[in-house]
């Protein structure tokens, strides 16, 4: 995957008696590319969160950012740390069965789209959705960005189980990254990951930046990490290569 000119655009998708809007961005150049949905932090749309998804598009890939908080708070973008708990109330609303269905309708709209594979990319909030969609869904390729609650029952996307105990159902591939300075997600809740991913033989890997905090991807943020996000970038084009 080479960088390429990307086009983007707003659209809006049917999710049951719902409209879900999502951002799309994709190479300019027609031709068959991934597909590849992005999951959102608890700052909902916010533009870093796009600014992904243009990063991703400029690898040679389809992606489409779901608005995940459509029900509650369309549109919704939060500002950093000022909104904080107003992302983590928002997230409380989001269900398991909705969020299969909003991922469900992503990948629907990708394969509309001609999109060679479908993929799904999470960052922290998003990547606990991205994990359990994967549990549940036919993704090719997985990953997700210092991922929360995947091993506790602290939000109701991880319950009636942690989502930990669905691992069984990934089909395809999954890459966790890690910052080893995050206070949200300690070296016995990683440990427990790998336990899971390796006893059912599925292909992973976890990497783990031991000097990163929580968010170390993300540009124009005191958490960025320039030289741990560049090798997470070529990680996951790797990975989408497949």
């Amino acid at each position: 995957m080479t960088d390429a000119a990307t086009v983007t655009e707003w659209i809006d998708l049917k999710v049951g008696s719902a409209v879900m809007s999502a951002y799309v961005a994709r190479p300019a150049e027609p031709g068959p590319y991934p597909g590849v949905v992005v999951g959102h932090e608890i700052y909902g749309l916010h533009e870093t969160a796009r600014a992904a998804t243009d990063r991703l598009a400029s690898l040679g890939v389809i992606a489409v950012l779901p608005d995940l908080f459509h029900r509650v708070a369309p549109r919704a973008e939060l500002r950093l740390h000022v909104d904080r708990e107003r992302g983590l109330e928002l997230l409380r609303t989001l269900t398991r069965p909705e969020v299969v269905d909003d991922i469900a309708a992503c990948l629907d709209e990708l394969r509309r789209r001609g999109a060679t594979s479908l993929n799904m990319v999470g960052f922290s909030a998003g990547g606990h959705v991205a994990y359990y969609a994967a549990t549940q869904l036919p993704l090719a390729a997985t990953a997700a960005f210092y991922p929360g609650w995947l091993t506790n029952t602290d939000v109701p996307l991880s319950t009636p189980e942690p989502t930990v105990d669905a691992t069984a159902g990934i089909t395809g591939r999954i890459a966790l990254f890690f910052g080893g300075e995050d206070p949200l997600i300690d070296a016995e809740a990683r440990d427990e990951l790998e336990a899971a991913l390796s006893a059912n033989d599925i292909q992973h890997e976890i990497v783990v930046y031991d000097d990163a905090p929580h968010g170390f991807l993300f540009p124009g943020r005191d958490s960025y990490r320039p030289e741990f996000a560049e090798d997470s970038w070529a990680r996951l084009a790797d990975l989408l290569r497949g």
